[in-house]
């Protein structure tokens, strides 16, 4: 895998290229390099198996280049990119990619300068991730298998069922997933910012789903950590302990009820809806439903909703961004009151420059630029990593939500939840009455009183 110096070198290198050419007014060089390195789980009690298989990877880097250029029909925009090259020949292949595909952009002001914030995040990357070779990722993948499998050999319930060992292989004990390690690297050059700043990121993902299958019973279990020195068993023993957990079960007539989400719907629900609703590209479109709404309360007083880029130990922290400039936190929705969104430059710019500013987003002036400060220019790929063949998007980094008094429960992370009665569960309950959904946070005892906290989301 190429090094930060390597991409550094590379993107200021490049970046004297271009800044010699005449036509070009401003330049920005982006170098990355990525890798992906995996090892599936694959158990069978009752089938031979490898219980972990042979390891996996993917492995890329090159350079992009985003220009401005001056043409006799005035100023073009355009970006151009060069796989598994860091050397000048590359650069000047990115660069005539980048001049025949300009175009003229009306809403383009231009490229990222220095917001003034400083950067708070470095040498946040574990060594030890980024240098672990395969046998070492076997064995990670190993850990998970034998949480599992040491799950299922001490459960009482599976040893009623089974009677000895051999009556336990003839439950049908199965376990699969994989163990995912994502390394990115990143080097970024500009006009306004010549000086190649770096970045360098690594995590640890485990994915398991166990089964007993003669029982019918599944259950899945995940685990997260951006060191190697943090990585558990745990997703594969609380795969295994769902499993167990879901024999017997029986299926609920329909009706409503009260649920308590875990982590994957919820994440699924902000991924899905609450976030990008909270982009500035959804404010300029006008495709949000809280078009307008900008310092007016859009949910329930009880809740926060913030992003945080910089946060050390979590799993989206980058100390910049794909643009160059510092990550930080973002309020997105504070006491229930919509107070920011989710920006890279380009969103920014024209959108405190659009006309129709003060009707969609509510407000004008500083109180606009504060709410759109630029820390979520990201250039993520759909298989993880920063990529440098595309211009910068709006992503989300590490998404809180919060309760204005954080409680503990069972499986839940006490800055999830939200403090309401003595002795309530939180739950998160769904109604869709016709022509619409709305979504709620409430909370019940036991048998569903419809008692609300208040309205997340009305579409």
């Amino acid at each position: 895998m190429r090094t930060v110096d390597e991409l550094a070198r590379a993107s200021e290198q490049a970046l004297a290229l271009v800044a010699r050419q005449p036509d070009v007014r401003e330049a920005e060089v982006f170098a990355s390099a990525n890798s992906a390195v995996l090892t599936r789980l694959n158990y069978t009690s009752h089938i031979p198996c490898n219980g972990v298989e042979e390891p996996k990877s993917t492995e890329s880097y090159g350079l992009g280049i985003q220009a401005v250029f001056d043409t006799p029909e005035g100023r073009r925009i355009g970006f151009g990119s060069e796989p598994s090259d860091l050397s000048l020949a590359g650069a000047e292949r990115a660069l005539v990619k980048a001049r025949r595909a300009a175009v003229v952009d009306p809403e383009f002001v231009s490229l990222p300068s220095p917001t003034g914030a400083s950067r708070t995040l470095a040498d946040y990357h574990d060594p030890q991730l980024m240098a672990l070779d395969d046998a070492g990722l076997v064995e990670a993948g190993w850990k998970i298998t034998g949480g599992a499998l040491r799950t299922f050999s001490a459960s009482g319930r599976l040893a009623e069922l089974a009677r000895d060992d051999e009556g336990l292989r003839r439950l049908g004990l199965i376990l699969g997933g994989d163990v995912t390690i994502l390394r990115e690297r990143m080097a970024i050059a500009s006009t306004t910012m010549p000086r190649a700043q770096t970045d360098e990121t690594s995590l640890i993902t485990a994915f398991a789903t166990a089964m007993v299958e003669t029982r019918g019973a599944k259950g899945s279990g995940a685990s997260t950590g951006t060191r190697l020195d943090h990585f558990t068993d745990e997703a594969g023993v609380e795969a295994a302990q769902n499993a167990i957990n879901a024999i017997g079960g029986e299926r609920v007539p329909s009706g409503t009820y009260t649920v308590v989400f875990g982590r994957q719907p919820v994440a699924d629900l902000l991924n899905n809806i609450v976030i990008p609703a909270c982009t500035a590209s959804s404010f300029y479109s006008s495709s949000t439903p809280f078009l307008g709404k900008l310092g007016r309360a859009v949910a329930s007083p009880r809740l926060h909703l913030y992003d945080d880029g910089a946060r050390p130990g979590f799993m989206g922290s980058k100390g910049i961004t794909c643009e160059g400039l510092p990550t930080g936190r973002t309020e997105l929705i504070k006491g229930g009151v919509l107070v920011g969104c989710l920006s890279n430059w380009y969103e920014t710019q024209r959108l405190v420059r659009d006309p129709a500013l003060g009707e969609k987003l509510g407000a004008v002036g500083a109180a606009a630029e504060a709410a759109l400060v630029p820390r979520n220019g990201f250039r993520f790929g759909s298989g993880g990593g920063r990529q440098f063949d595309t211009a910068p998007g709006v992503a989300a980094s590490n998404v809180v939500l919060e309760g204005s008094e954080a409680i503990a429960l069972d499986g839940f992370s006490p800055t999830a939840a939200i403090s309401v009665d003595t002795n309530l569960e939180v739950a998160v309950r769904m109604q869709i009455p016709k022509g619409r959904g709305v979504f709620l946070l409430g909370a019940s005892s036991g048998q569903p009183k419809r008692k609300r906290i208040g309205v997340i989301i009305d579409l």
